[in-house]
């Protein structure tokens, strides 16, 4: 019976206990009360003096309090009983409520860490989700400091402020963000909060409801497929839909939405009433690795539009005052800049009209697209001069058509829409080995529902390591005219991946060292890893592409000005216009000394848009040779190998 009443007693502290810090404090109240009442009754009782009961409980409960009142007690009932109250009070105070209360403040603070608090902001950015691509989203959106500032003046913002909401904040994540940002990291702008993306209560942590814009990346691919990733998207754009319905803001925000498969596309648009631009990353991805391929050294033009970092963006400015003027008028009119073309309202989103006929008057709604080093620089004068004369443009440059031979080295969910890619290109067709040590027949039936056209792709596949040099070379990858490293999806994360990498990009060299070069395009899936490949690339037929980086940049430009979307979609798809090298012998141009403009209007004259020029001699520095925009009076010496970079529909 005592036994049982014990283990009641027990349990029913341990109840009171695990409520908290506020029912812990309440026991010690307790005991201070209990011990002061018990030792004041009884010294009144062996110790005559005092007045009242109530003068001898004021006395305990001093002596249990301050332990400096010890000393002033006399005779021995008056002083053991002070003794055992002062060392109950050590126990009490300077133990158990110190304890109690250290242990609150440590529990506040990590609750304050763990980001469960609701923020209340107006006009910010939400970032829904923790990936790969989260931090460099945020460095990009923090560079783009113009970018920033006519953000902020759309939306009457005094200041930029990022909420980022992660499956679990953590002072690692935090560490994370600072180490990407480094000076401009400020715990004032960038919000961290913990929750799910799929959770209203999440969500709201974040006030998703009062933001101007909120950036949804997919999930990341090395914790689950792309189907996974669709679907969280899926959910998470309901969830904030049905939110919105039932209590609509002021105003929506601009959604900008990563999605994998682009068959979800038209399902997305009809899932949320507002402001939507929908990026599809694997498509990005394998657009820009099959231009690379077809167009080597072309990933170094990508880096400097993509990235506010180095050289010159793509700019959208809506300037009403260019109504009813040609692009023929507009076409040599910004000093600093070069036009590429126009963006027009159509319905609920946007067309951009690249590389448009010279007759061709903008409208009212009409944005023009800029080539510039600044937002400012893509200003056009206060008056436009008369354009130069207009020509009829040659028609179109015969289809080359050719064969070419591609060696893919992994095996990931992008090999199906990679050769796709390849087959939407006419004037070209392709043999394509895959090597993999994932299932040859596995891979040949996923292929097989994509219903590619097989008089322009033949597909082969080989179930073999090509990190075991002895497999490679029988592959004889020097007979390829030109190898892609894809990330192998057998390994789960990004840096096991590259490591698999690397270490097939080394073997390549060796193999093929003194023999044919092929071009060798690298796919790096961990952005951290980007330095160890560079390290290591020695030659200017290697090009290395960061695919969660492509997308973030992408991601982020969006965010900043929604317009790019529908640029960014003509420049990588295979129709449209496409950046390209022409060699100076395409447009009538001998070896010499050119000014920019007459490079400009040389590349005019065959209907295309020079924006740059790449020079043979100077590809094995930093950038491949690359020259983006230069000056107009800038002279530049051409030699007979030397190409020009330009805007063009000829494939």
């Amino acid at each position: 019976m005592f036994s049982r009443l014990k283990h009641w007693l027990v349990f029913r502290l341990e109840q009171i206990v695990m409520r908290g810090a506020v029912a812990r404090f309440a026991i010690i109240v307790g005991l201070v009360v209990f011990i002061s009442v018990g030792a004041g009754t009884l010294i009144r009782a062996l110790a005559p003096g005092f007045e009242s009961t109530a003068d001898a409980i004021w006395w305990a409960f001093l002596r249990l309090t301050d332990p400096g009142y010890l000393g002033d007690d006399e005779g021995v009932a008056r002083a053991t009983i002070s003794t055992v109250v002062t060392v109950l009070g050590y126990i009490l105070f300077m133990g158990a409520l110190v304890a109690i209360l250290v242990q609150w403040l440590n529990e506040t603070l990590n609750r304050l860490e763990l980001g469960l608090t609701p923020v209340a902001l107006k006009s910010h950015i939400v970032l829904l989700g923790w990936t790969s691509r989260t931090p460099a989203i945020l460095q990009e959106i923090m560079i783009s400091q113009d970018r920033i500032e006519r953000f902020l003046r759309q939306r009457s913002a005094r200041r930029l402020r990022v909420a980022i909401l992660a499956e679990q904040a953590s002072a690692g994540l935090l560490r994370q963000l600072r180490q990407q940002l480094l000076d401009r990291w400020n715990s004032r702008q960038i919000i961290l909060r913990s929750g799910s993306s799929l959770k209203l209560q999440a969500l709201r942590r974040v006030d998703f409801a009062h933001a101007a814009v909120i950036v949804v990346p997919a999930a990341d691919t090395t914790t689950g497929s792309a189907l996974d990733a669709d679907a969280q998207t899926v959910k998470t754009l309901m969830t904030m839909d049905a939110a919105f319905a039932e209590a609509p803001p002021e105003q929506l925000p601009l959604m900008v939405v990563e999605i994998q498969d682009i068959r979800y596309i038209a399902g997305l648009r009809a899932l949320y009433a507002g402001p939507l631009e929908v990026i599809a990353g694997d498509e990005v991805i394998v657009q820009l690795m099959v231009q690379t391929l077809r167009h080597p050294g072309l990933s170094h033009v990508y880096d400097e539009l993509l990235s506010d970092r180095m050289g010159s963006q793509i700019y959208v400015r809506d300037e009403r005052g260019l109504i009813g003027a040609t692009i023929n008028e507009l076409a040599y009119a910004f000093p600093e800049g070069i036009l590429l073309g126009l963006v027009r309202p159509v319905g609920l989103g946007f067309r951009a009209l690249l590389n448009p006929p010279d007759a061709l008057r903008l409208e009212p709604g009409d944005r023009v697209v800029v080539l510039a080093p600044s937002y400012a620089a893509a200003a056009p004068p206060e008056r436009l001069d008369a354009g130069p004369t207009l020509h009829d443009r040659p028609p179109p440059r015969p289809l080359r058509v050719g064969k070419r031979r591609v060696l893919l080295l992994g095996w990931s969910h992008l090999v199906p829409a990679l050769l796709r890619e390849f087959a939407s290109y006419p004037e070209a067709s392709f043999d394509v080995d895959i090597v993999s040590e994932f299932s040859a027949s596995k891979r040949q039936k996923r292929i097989a529902a994509e219903e590619l056209t097989k008089d322009r792709i033949q597909v082969r596949q080989l179930e073999l390591d090509y990190t075991v040099p002895a497999f490679l070379e029988e592959v004889d990858p020097a007979g390829y005219d030109s190898i892609l490293l894809l990330r192998d999806e057998q390994h789960r994360s990004g840096t096991e991946s590259d490591a698999q990498t690397v270490l097939g990009y080394l073997l390549l060299r060796q193999i093929t060292a003194g023999a044919h070069a092929p071009q060798v395009l690298i796919e790096v899936a961990d952005p951290d890893n980007q330095a160890l490949f560079e390290a290591r690339v020695e030659n200017q037929h290697t090009e290395i592409l960061v695919t969660p980086l492509v997308v973030s940049h992408m991601l982020a430009r969006v965010a900043m000005r929604r317009e790019l979307r529908t640029v960014f979609d003509v420049l990588f798809s295979s129709a449209g216009c496409e950046i390209a090298f022409r060699r100076i012998g395409d447009y009538d141009l001998d070896e010499g000394d050119y000014a920019f403009a007459d490079i400009q209007q040389a590349a005019d004259g065959r209907g295309d848009i020079a924006i740059g020029v790449r020079q043979h001699q100077r590809r094995q520095v930093e950038n491949g040779g690359v020259h983006i925009n230069p000056g107009r009076d800038e002279r530049l010496q051409l030699r007979g190998e030397d190409e020009l970079i330009v805007l063009s529909t000829d494939h």
